[in-house]
């Protein structure tokens, strides 16, 4: 657990210290990257969804909280967008009020 969260500090820690070029090299093989999810933060595919511009966005959640969402460009490369904590599992619909977007 401990191995975990020093190795979450450090995916954060370079998500948050970085410049938006370097924020933007951490990139990789899908297989890669799915992988070291996978072996290191014990997260599995929880959804996924095809952006507008053709991106396959991917959110990875492991049972104890940890988070990571991911993109794949339609040529391959993979790059991490966001990782976190506390991630839950929501089935209700949401009670939206007003005017929708």
């Amino acid at each position: 657990m401990r191995s975990t969260l020093t190795a979450l500090g450090t995916a954060l820690a370079i998500l948050f210290l970085a410049t938006p070029s370097m924020a933007q090299s951490v990139c990789g093989k899908r297989s890669d990257i799915v992988e070291r999810l996978s072996s290191g933060f014990k997260e599995q595919r929880r959804s996924a969804g095809l952006a507008a511009d053709g991106n396959l966005v991917e959110v990875f959640a492991s049972k104890t909280g940890t988070w990571t969402i991911i993109f794949t460009k339609p040529g391959g490369l993979t790059c991490l967008v966001a990782v976190g904590e506390n991630w839950q599992k929501v089935d209700e619909p949401l009670n939206l009020t007003g005017h929708m977007l």
